[in-house]
């Protein structure tokens, strides 16, 4: 049986001031984000979860911000502009 992929969205996450990056961290989990990273010193949880979860994440105390992460591809110097 093949194995079947489901699609996600990568999040970005801004805290408000003052709110506590493991708290927070821990509510985005319990709302359905996989928690990536913590970048603790600016403010901002990355994850990914499906895309219908900004709505919820945007729910969390202590979340300023939610927005879908742009996926970007650079290519080696002296390739082609794509």
């Amino acid at each position: 049986m093949p194995i079947q992929q489901t699609a996600h969205t990568d999040w970005v996450i801004t805290l408000e001031p003052g709110a506590s990056p493991r708290v927070t961290e821990d509510a985005l989990a319990r709302a359905g984000l996989a928690v990536d990273q913590v970048l603790e010193e600016i403010g901002v949880i990355i994850g990914h979860g499906g895309p219908a979860l900004g709505a919820r994440l945007r729910q969390v105390a202590g979340v300023a911000d939610v927005a879908e992460q742009a996926p970007i591809h650079i290519g080696p110097p002296g390739s082609a502009i794509s």
